[in-house]
């Protein structure tokens, strides 16, 4: 075969094509694409680097690329959308972002996490590693993301919300600071506040001391009040 013709096969063979859907339920990320009039390509390998999964929205532009010259082994390789790409990343910088104008931003002297309405940093059990070519994980449904949380035993979460509260959670113990400056401190068990070296107020489930000396302490006698021997008591500060 002449050069020439060897170099239009090539040209055939690797086109621009536009996203029209995404199948994200499968081992492998499959899409159906729009390329030249009247081509429709469907269920096309969408290849992915290791360590990053994304769900392109509709629209998306790419390239069709015909491995061998056959339309058997089409692969899509995707270029972005002209619409949500962030622009003018500094040099070296790296943006992680979605269609809804969430980002993460690793620049030379910041790192930003922005989102619109919840953040959450976890530590605990992420996905089902090494399970993908057995489908979606028990209980879950075909639409849903691959979230293996609840398989947890122990986890810490930090839950960032828009309007509402900072909340650090771990095993069943919460502190929440609301936006009106208000601390709700909730414990599974027992809870503890004081001063190092200090004085101490502790909470149990069925009992209260104050003044104890250590996070753990327990005070020898009830308090005595103007109502005798009490279990709930208040006191005024003039």
């Amino acid at each position: 075969m002449p050069v020439y013709e060897h170099e239009d096969a090539i040209r055939v063979t690797t086109r621009r094509a536009r996203i029209d859907k995404v199948d994200d339920s499968k081992s492998q990320q499959r899409v159906d694409i729009r390329g030249l009039k009247e081509e429709k390509p469907q269920k096309i390998w969408r290849p992915q680097d290791f360590g990053y999964s994304s769900h392109p929205p509709k629209d998306c532009d790419g390239v069709m690329i015909q491995m061998g010259s056959r339309s058997d082994r089409t692969l899509y390789m995707d270029g972005g959308h002209e619409k949500y790409r962030p622009k003018n990343t500094p040099e070296g910088g790296t943006v992680l972002f979605n269609h809804s104008g969430d980002i993460i931003r690793v620049f030379k002297k910041n790192l930003d996490v922005v989102h619109q309405k919840l953040v959450n940093i976890r530590i605990g059990k992420g996905y089902n590693a090494g399970k993908s070519s057995l489908g979606n994980a028990q209980g879950q449904g075909a639409d849903q993301p691959d979230d293996a949380s609840n398989q947890d035993q122990k986890t810490i979460s930090i839950v960032l919300m828009d309007g509402d509260s900072i909340t650090l959670t771990y095993q069943g113990s919460t502190v929440a600071i609301r936006e009106d400056g208000h601390i709700v401190a909730q414990a599974a068990s027992q809870f503890s506040g004081g001063v190092a070296g200090g004085r101490w107020v502790v909470v149990r489930g069925d009992r209260v001391d104050l003044g104890v000396t250590d996070p753990d302490g327990e005070a020898p006698c009830k308090v005595a009040t103007e109502c005798g021997l009490s279990d709930i008591v208040y006191a005024v500060v003039s």
